[in-house]
């Protein structure tokens, strides 16, 4: 536990720690804070003593971070974004922002992610002009004049940013009604109907073993958005393939049960996805931190009560 003096030095510290990973080299970020290389390589000694825990093997040729080295850099560069988005907030404070942005996301973000985040920042922002476009269809940020554009699975190569907002995951699921007419096994998949968006025609499912299923279903009911995929699933129609955050209510309140809970479908990276040269706008760049943090605690949320 720090005492109040060392808390003060810390948040410096760590802010030289990250001047350090990213120069690669103490000398570099001597040069870089206008520090000397024996107090750059001091303020580290003093970090990795009052943590109790070696931050970097040195050696002449290069750094290598530890394990607990490599927690720290992902925090101490959270802190600088923090202290540049934080003097970049007070600096134009009088210039508060103004005027249209324009999001596109999958329709599943729309009730519980996106829309809620935007009301937030147009309370704070009175004079901006939200226009929401929510398509489950990839919409190109250029061509139809947008600011952001989440998108879910691997992207294609292009010109525009790639901000990292979390990852989602795939479970099977159905409604009570469906699994009180139909068994559901590993054996029985290829028997089942199964409700389908039009980027998923086959279902491919893996265990912890390793041991893959893959399956299209003896009838299929074709869906144009994520969230038909739920409703008609909820409605008995058939199984289906849905990420555990847009679910996790209907889950809880047992509207829908999983099935094979031994598996699981293909994880996914989503993005935000902007074509700004330099730093986003101060709107916008608030608009992805709620969205990636808010993402982040509810899929923590419903890993713990639902996966588990």
């Amino acid at each position: 536990m720090f005492i109040k003096n060392e808390q003060k030095r810390l948040a410096y510290q760590m802010l030289v720690f990250d001047e350090i990973i990213k120069k690669g080299s103490f000398t570099a970020a001597a040069e870089s804070l206008g520090h000397t290389k024996s107090a750059v390589s001091q303020y580290v000694s003093q970090l990795e003593r009052h943590l109790g825990v070696r931050l970097l093997n040195r050696s002449t040729r290069q750094l290598n971070l530890t394990v607990v080295g490599l927690q720290l850099a992902e925090r101490s560069e959270q802190l600088l974004d923090l202290l540049t988005t934080t003097v970049t907030e007070i600096e134009s404070h009088d210039q508060a922002p103004t005027g249209r942005i324009a999001i596109t996301a999958p329709h599943a973000f729309e009730s519980n992610l996106v829309t809620p985040i935007v009301a937030q920042l147009c309370d704070e922002y009175p004079n901006l002009l939200p226009e929401l476009v929510f398509s489950d269809e990839r919409l190109d940020l250029l061509q139809q004049n947008l600011d952001i554009a989440i998108s879910v699975g691997p992207q294609k190569d292009s010109t525009y940013h790639a901000i990292l907002i979390g990852k989602l995951d795939s479970i099977l699921v159905a409604s009570p009604a469906y699994l009180a007419k139909h068994s559901v096994t590993d054996n029985t998949l290829h028997l089942q109907n199964l409700v389908v968006p039009p980027w998923q025609r086959q279902v491919r499912l893996k265990n912890s073993h390793g041991e893959i299923i893959l399956f299209s279903g003896e009838k299929q009911l074709k869906v144009n958005t994520s969230i038909s995929v739920i409703n008609s699933v909820e409605c008995g129609a058939g199984i289906g393939l849905v990420s555990s955050i847009f679910v996790r209510d209907l889950l809880a309140s047992g509207r829908l049960q999983r099935v094979l809970c031994d598996y699981q479908g293909e994880m996914k990276d989503v993005y935000a996805l902007h074509s700004y040269q330099h730093q986003l706008p101060i709107v916008l760049r608030r608009f992805v931190e709620r969205l990636k943090m808010e993402f982040n605690r509810i899929s923590a949320v419903s890993h713990g009560e639902i996966i588990r």
